[in-house]
């Protein structure tokens, strides 16, 4: 019988895969920098970063998080900020409600925590808030990004405390859509030169997530009330929960046995499998949960978002045009393959227990 794939196993016995070199697959080859790092990332899209009640919210969802990650936190970049620098070393930064302070509501929310040896340096624990100006909130481009990530061997010893940050930062900034699982955090100033290295490694691994969603939330196809992906943990807000059926029928869709619903005030966040899985197994590198949950929610899945990536420079592999489209559609199978899906779903991965879930499951 094949075996799933386990990621946090084969990465813990090939550590060098953790952090790729910059600039690795573009012209003129690696450079001396962390290009690509490994991860299980969340990320949650939400309104209001202008206003003081959801700023004070993502102060508290900081707090939450340093609570697993300052020790390990290095550096601050930021862009256009009112005072002070762009990059700041971590012992030195104001608390982040400081900042915040000193800023009004056209001020753009760009605060991005590292903990990289150096400034550009991926890192796989990791912090981002992306926050729209007023006037932005006011003409209707009012869709803004927190992410937040941790080792992956750091989520295979503690499986619970990224789950319980999911849920409480959806519950908390009633976020709209958002997933949570395996990615490739790339260089925060570096990002253009290393998409292509994500686009190689999410082309063989189909339970790992793509994309910079700050740049998503610029798009027009993304402000529609459908989802990008689903993952891991994959959130929806109540709007697109009745869009895709009700909770009800999704339940009905998604055994117990390994999908879990948590409600989060104006939503669920809704848990495959005990743990997130990069990809399947030989027979098929599709996670069998993943395909699952994605052939429940794919009516309200996008057709496409243009472009996941930037342009390409000298033919370097990107997800652009058809192939982010392509991407989204990863996780697809025919009807007819879904039975087949289940059986394999249910007598060859691991339930979920009180060890890798949370007890206030719907």
């Amino acid at each position: 019988m094949p075996q799933p794939f386990d990621l946090a196993k084969e990465l813990a016995n090939m550590p060098g895969v953790l952090e790729i070199p910059g600039h690795l697959l573009m012209r003129g080859g690696p450079q001396d920098y962390v290009g690509a790092a490994a991860c299980i990332r969340g990320t949650l899209y939400f309104k209001g970063a202008h206003t003081a009640l959801v700023r004070e919210t993502l102060c508290q969802c900081f707090d939450e998080f340093k609570r697993l990650a300052e020790p390990n936190l290095t550096w601050l970049w930021r862009e256009e900020p009112p005072q002070g620098k762009p990059l700041t070393a971590y012992s030195e930064v104001k608390s982040l409600r400081e900042m915040m302070a000193e800023m009004d509501e056209d001020d753009h929310l760009s605060f991005y925590y590292t903990s990289g040896v150096q400034p550009q340096d991926a890192s796989s624990w990791y912090f981002e808030i992306y926050g729209k100006r007023g006037w932005e909130a006011k003409i209707g481009r009012d869709t803004s990004v927190l992410e937040f990530s941790v080792p992956i061997l750091y989520q295979d010893e503690n499986p619970l405390e990224l789950l319980r940050l999911f849920v409480s930062f959806a519950r908390r900034l009633g976020a709209e859509q958002g997933c949570a699982g395996h990615a490739f955090n790339l260089s925060p100033t570096q990002r253009d030169d290393n998409e292509p290295t994500e686009a190689f490694m999410v082309s063989r691994m189909p339970g790992v997530d793509a994309g910079t969603s700050a740049l998503l939330a610029n798009t027009p196809d993304f402000q529609s009330a459908k989802i990008k992906t689903v993952s891991w943990l994959t959130m929806l807000n109540n709007e697109r929960l009745q869009l895709a059926g009700g909770l009800a029928a999704l339940k009905a869709q998604l055994s117990a046995s390994h999908f879990a619903f948590y409600d989060v005030g104006d939503g669920v966040v809704i848990q495959a499998g005990p743990y997130p899985l990069g990809a399947g197994d030989a027979e098929d590198p599709k996670p069998a949960a993943y395909v699952l949950i994605n052939h429940a929610l794919k009516s309200i899945r996008y057709e496409t978002v243009g472009w996941i990536h930037g342009g390409t420079h000298d033919g370097e592999l990107r997800l652009i045009g058809w192939a982010a489209d392509q991407w989204l559609k990863r996780l697809d199978v025919e009807d007819a393959a879904l039975p087949a899906w289940k059986q394999k779903l249910l007598s060859r991965e691991p339930i979920l227990d009180a060890s890798n879930s949370l007890p206030e499951r719907l």
